[in-house]
């Protein structure tokens, strides 16, 4: 499966959205969803806070990436996540408007890289770039849709 035109220029995908209360995780305080104690012992529960947690992170990068490769990809086929490697650089608490960004890095067979980028969307209020909320290193693999499927049962 030759894949290699999706690296050349590199298949771009772009998404925004805010971060609403089921995209975070509580830090400082104890977590309700699903329940647990917090790190710190000497925490108290008026210091939770709600931020982007990973996983959202991850599941954004990861849905913008797929939904890049819309139409570049052989007649029936698709995608399965295979790996990604993640640092979350700044916290964004709830309201942040977040824009996702991704870009096809190289192909080798039916291996899809991808690297992504997620940075607060520019308000008009701050200096600078745009600060960088977190990036991933991602690897797709581009499977027959039928065959995994089936494979499933």
């Amino acid at each position: 499966m030759d894949l290699s035109a999706l690296a050349d220029p590199g298949v771009t995908g772009t998404r925004e959205f805010t971060v609403e209360r089921r995209h975070t995780t509580t830090v400082f305080g104890e977590q309700t969803d699903p329940p647990g104690l917090p790190a710190a012992a000497d925490s108290t529960a008026d210091e939770h806070l709600h931020v982007l947690g990973t996983p959202h992170l991850v599941a954004a990068c990861e849905f913008t990436g797929r939904e890049s490769l819309h139409g570049h990809l052989p007649e029936g086929t698709g995608t399965v996540g295979e790996r990604v490697d993640v640092t979350h650089r700044r916290a964004a608490p709830e309201g942040t408007r977040l824009r996702v960004e991704t870009v096809v890095t190289s192909t080798d067979g039916p291996t899809v890289h991808l690297d992504a980028t997620v940075s607060r969307v520019p308000d008009g209020t701050e200096r600078g770039a745009p600060e960088t909320v977190g990036e991933a290193a991602m690897t797709f693999r581009v499977v027959e849709r039928a065959r995994f499927r089936d494979a499933l049962k």
